[in-house]
């Protein structure tokens, strides 16, 4: 297959507040041959050339797989937190796709499959909640190294009707530093606004022509 060096039409980028430094982001073995995308960090895509996606009217959302390997930023996550994310994950991407298009139980032909895999994940640290409460939040805010927010790796493929291979493929971490003090901060916080914002943009992107 041959990649392409250009915008999705769908922004499976993620697109998102802020970027991880996280090196070697690596693709799942069986993706195609994904390209760096010079304006995104830690984002690697595959995009199939003249592909349509907004015309899919039916889309089916598979459960988000977790396939955190060797290679993979674990961090002590238990297989039940993971399992957790990822479900979190399917429900986002289920409740914004459906606003404008009809959710359906299988591929088939005419429909847009959307596969999303969590393949890194990370906690936000104890040390990092604990500084988010008020008047220690607005220090670290201005000055947020040295404490961990934490962030989560995701694969993405597209599959146009019954195809066997992805019309869109990625991969990207994200992390989301500058986080409102004001609010809620948990463990999973980070991770969880990162797979919601990336469902919205995907929504909204499925949308235009």
């Amino acid at each position: 297959m041959k990649t392409l060096r250009l915008a999705l039409p769908c922004a499976l980028m993620l697109g998102l507040s802020a970027c991880s430094t996280t090196p070697a982001l690596r693709a799942p073995e069986d993706y195609p041959r994904l390209d760096v995308k010079a304006d995104e960090p830690n984002t690697l895509v595959f995009v199939k050339p003249g592909i349509e996606l907004s015309r899919y009217t039916k889309v089916f959302v598979a459960p988000v797989a977790v396939q955190i390997g060797e290679e993979g930023a674990r961090h002590d996550v238990g297989d039940a937190e993971a399992r957790a994310v990822a479900a979190f994950a399917e429900r986002v991407l289920k409740e914004k796709l459906s606003r404008t298009r009809q959710l359906v139980t299988a591929p088939a032909p005419g429909v847009l499959s959307v596969r999303f895999r969590i393949i890194g994940l990370e906690p936000t640290s104890g040390a990092q909640m604990v500084m988010m409460v008020p008047p220690f939040a607005l220090i670290n805010m201005v000055s947020p190294k040295g404490l961990f927010i934490g962030s989560v790796t995701v694969g993405g493929e597209l599959y146009e009707g019954l195809a066997s291979t992805p019309s869109v493929a990625f991969v990207a971490t994200r992390s989301r530093p500058g986080i409102d003090a004001a609010s809620a901060f948990g463990r999973w916080s980070a991770a969880e606004k990162v797979l919601e914002n990336a469902a919205e943009r995907l929504a909204t992107d499925l949308d235009r022509p």
